[in-house]
């Protein structure tokens, strides 16, 4: 076994200067306590070995930094060599690594670190900018992406490691093992290889002059509405075991209650669980820790997105969708005659044919299926960017086209929780429309109000039929066979700024079929004198469901075994033909491996997997709305799925732009906001989008640079000012 004599010679090699030792005194009733110990080489190394060896059995966790400094101060600048490049590869395996390490260190089981001896040493800039990028190449496979710092310490062999006491082994330590030693050196060039690491907006911003609180204490004051009790705890008490792991949860429950860096830094400055104030370290590092979890919380927020583009998972083949591209139904017929009555976007009009439908055929018509009946009631939410989209409108046109057909079935347009159930007790089995254009303020209502506490779960519940129950001061409202249909609105932004992810993974969310649209001005009317409409097209589509909604509301004679005649509503049996059932369940199968093949399996698996159950609602409606089958029956075929796969192929990219957008913060939805005004006007000046947007100096550079770093615009100089442009 290589001693720490070798190990060491091979790490200093023959450089002059100031090598430090630090140890690491964990302590579970006051604060830990970290110490410092120099030598001056070569003139103390026999001392510094001796010294090292004799902490081998130590009760505190000894670390050593790698460079050489000019004097005893452990700074950035009193670098004067580095005679190695480093990384702190954590999880990361040494059998990932394309270049063997000189010295390769398990500091704990299944976590690594390693040095790459640089020939003659190297200066610190070089040294630091191979081992960022070491760390960054290496960080998908568990490296530390922040390991890479000057002033980094690394552990001793042979010595124990106390952070991970519930992995000893039998002899009851940790005990940091050197797994190798070849002792290689390698040139400049040689370690150069790895790719550049660009620096990202936050690193380019300078730590702040002055920040707008005082004390961390004023800051979480603030902010204490939205700040959990943990990050109190954090904040006010020393952590017992993994210091990084509290601070980092600290930092990231601080973006989500909606501070900015300079808030976070003064929160983390004065924190008790300040890592580098207890190492002796200055701010500046804590400003930089800061700096790097804001990028995190950025990574975070983007990680709702899907990694997987829908076109490389077809859902239906060429032949497939040729099959069905030119077949009409009546929700075909119905978007062609709205489309003519205004400039709502044409899409939401497909909400709202598929609501009519599930208004007027829901309530008699089921698929018996091995896990229960599927009852085809269904829920649409279109979305808007502005008023121009004219969402009211599509739903006004449907509504009021339902209503001359059976205008029972719109049962309320607002109310409270306790109110909707009184009206669901009273039509057991009955489809009944809860019409909310406006779907963001009962949102806001269910995340924000403790009486609303659990409508959501009350909501999918009723959804999917159950038995409801709801106690009062005065009563017990029960819901029996409720059949509820919702229809609602909202503007895109609010409704997501609203939405948390836990109504994603609970399901609440997923049982939505989502309809978004943009403004276009293309498409707005101007308004102007009334016009003699052609009534003839209205006409039939509504003699058509009138037909059709007389046809399955039958009611047959059943006697009772006394001889009693009981009127009682007709049901109608859906079935699929088993060429239909192999393709639903291919279907099914299809996007159960893309919410797998998805970054967010969590959020995505609930949403795939409604998706399925909606488009299989949305089939039993469209092959019902055209067999009158006198038996009681509805037969399903292959094309029927074929159909409903097409339908769900739109569905499911207008809820992957929703859930992309929920959980995002007001600063990141700022950013989308500001980009998309880019998009639609290229050439915008900095100043223009600075006084339509309210920006400070500070917030417009952010957003900028932010967006620049992300490669999604480009800034030209003009004049005294600057323009932008997107890119594609």
């Amino acid at each position: 076994m290589v001693s720490l004599n070798t190990f060491f010679r091979l790490a200093y090699g023959n450089n002059a200067g100031w090598v430090v030792v630090a140890r690491l005194q964990r302590n579970t009733d006051a604060k830990d306590s970290m110490s410092h110990m120099w030598f001056e080489l070569p003139r103390q190394m026999e001392d510094f070995v001796r010294y090292m060896e004799g902490l081998q059995n130590s009760e505190q966790d000894v670390y050593y930094c790698p460079q050489i400094f000019k004097s005893r101060e452990i700074r950035k600048d009193n670098v004067a060599i580095c005679p190695s490049v480093w990384a702190d590869l954590d999880e990361c395996s040494p059998d990932n690594l394309e270049i063997q390490p000189s010295l390769l260190v398990e500091s704990s089981p299944g976590r690594y670190q390693a040095l790459w001896l640089v020939e003659g040493g190297t200066d610190p800039r070089t040294a630091m900018d191979i081992s960022k990028r070491i760390a960054y190449h290496y960080a998908d496979e568990g490296a530390d992406r922040s390991g890479w710092d000057l002033t980094q310490l690394l552990r001793v062999p042979g010595t124990t490691n106390h952070k991970y006491t519930h992995l000893a082994n039998e002899t009851g330590r940790v005990v940091v093992e050197l797994l190798g030693s070849p002792g290689l050196a390698y040139s400049v060039e040689e370690l150069s290889v790895f790719p550049e690491v660009s620096l990202t907006d936050y690193e380019k911003i300078p730590m702040p002059d002055r920040t707008r609180y005082g004390t961390g204490r004023e800051a979480m004051e603030v902010f204490r509405l939205k700040l959990k009790e943990s990050t109190w705890t954090a904040f006010e008490k020393m952590p017992i075991g993994d210091w990084s792991k509290v601070l980092f949860a600290l930092e990231m429950d601080c973006y989500e209650a909606g501070m900015d860096k300079e808030d976070v830094y003064v929160v983390v400055r004065d924190a008790a669980c300040n890592k580098f104030r207890r190492n002796g370290l200055g701010n500046d590092h804590v400003w930089q820790d800061v700096c790097r979890a804001y990028g995190r919380h950025l990574e975070n927020v983007r990680k709702v997105q899907i990694v997987v583009p829908l076109e490389d998972t077809q859902l239906l083949t060429d032949e497939e969708r040729a099959r069905v591209t030119e077949k009409r139904t009546f929700v075909e017929e119905y978007i062609d005659w709205a489309s003519s009555l205004g400039d709502a976007a044409t899409q939401y009009h497909q909400g709202g044919a598929f609501i009519i439908l599930s208004a007027l055929l829901s309530g008699n018509v089921f698929l018996p299926t091995s896990f229960g009946n599927i009852k085809p009631n269904i829920w649409f939410m279109i979305l808007a960017d502005t008023t121009l989209t004219r969402k009211s409108t599509a739903m006004d046109i449907a509504m009021d086209l339902l209503a001359e057909v059976d205008s029972d079935s719109i049962m309320a347009t607002d109310g409270s929780i306790e109110g909707l159930m009184q009206g669901l007790s009273t039509r057991p089995g009955k489809p009944s429309i809860f019409l909310r254009d406006e779907f963001s303020g009962l949102i806001e209502q269910i995340t924000k109000k403790d009486y609303y506490a659990g409508m959501a779960e009350v909501l999918t519940k009723l959804y999917d039929g159950k038995l409801q129950k709801r106690m009062l001061r005065k009563e017990t409202i029960e819901v029996r066979d409720p059949n509820l249909i919702l229809f609602a609105g909202g503007i895109k932004t609010r409704v997501q700024q609203l939405l948390k992810l836990d109504h994603v993974s609970s399901g609440f969310i997923p049982r939505f079929l989502f309809l978004t649209a943009e403004s276009d001005l293309a498409k707005v009317r101007p308004l102007g004198p009334p016009t003699n409409l052609d009534t003839r097209e209205r006409d039939r589509l509504k003699q058509y469901l009138i037909d059709m909604h007389d046809f399955y509301n039958q009611m047959s004679i059943v006697v009772t075994p006394q001889g009693a005649k009981i009127p009682m509503q007709t049901k109608w049996e859906a079935h699929l033909t088993p060429e239909a059932w192999k393709r639903y369940n291919k279907f099914e199968k299809d996007t159960q491996k893309l919410a797998l093949a998805g970054n967010r399996a969590d959020l995505m698996t609930p949403l795939y997997d409604r998706l399925s159950k909606s488009m299989l609602k949305a089939v039993i409606l469209l092959a019902a709305s055209e067999q009158r089958d006198p038996d009681g029956e509805v037969e399903i075929d292959v094309d029927d799925i074929l159909l409903g796969i097409k339908y769900a192929e739109g569905w499911l990219e207008y809820a992957i732009d929703v859930v992309n957008g929920i959980g995002q913060s007001a600063a990141e939805h700022q950013i989308d906001t500001i980009l998309t005004h880019i998009r639609k006007h290229p050439g915008v000046s900095r100043s223009l989008l600075m006084r339509n947007y309210h920006l400070s100096a500070r917030e417009a550079e952010a957003v900028f640079v932010t967006l620049e770093q992300r490669g999604l615009i480009t800034k030209t100089p003009v004049g005294k000012g600057l323009v932008y442009n997107a890119l594609a």
